[in-house]
């Protein structure tokens, strides 16, 4: 069993993962380089509670599937 941690902006881009997401409105699918968030929202932020925003429909946070989620939606 691996002891990798990915629950925060700073050990995602230390171990090099993307973070996949997907809106639920339009079915746009990114993923983010952890390191580009991590001046504006902190090295120790959750990437769920990121108050993301889709850049093809402009759909808020609640229409934004992030992380696993985002993978098995897809």
């Amino acid at each position: 069993m691996s002891t990798k941690r990915f629950d925060c902006l700073g050990r995602l881009s230390y171990h090099g993962v993307l973070i996949p997401l997907k809106c639920t409105a339009c079915g746009r699918f990114a993923e983010v380089k952890p390191g580009d968030l991590i001046l504006r929202f902190g090295w120790a932020a959750e990437p769920e509670s990121i108050p993301w925003r889709c850049s093809k429909c402009g759909a808020h946070r609640r229409a934004i599937l992030v992380g696993r989620a985002a993978r098995m939606a897809r």
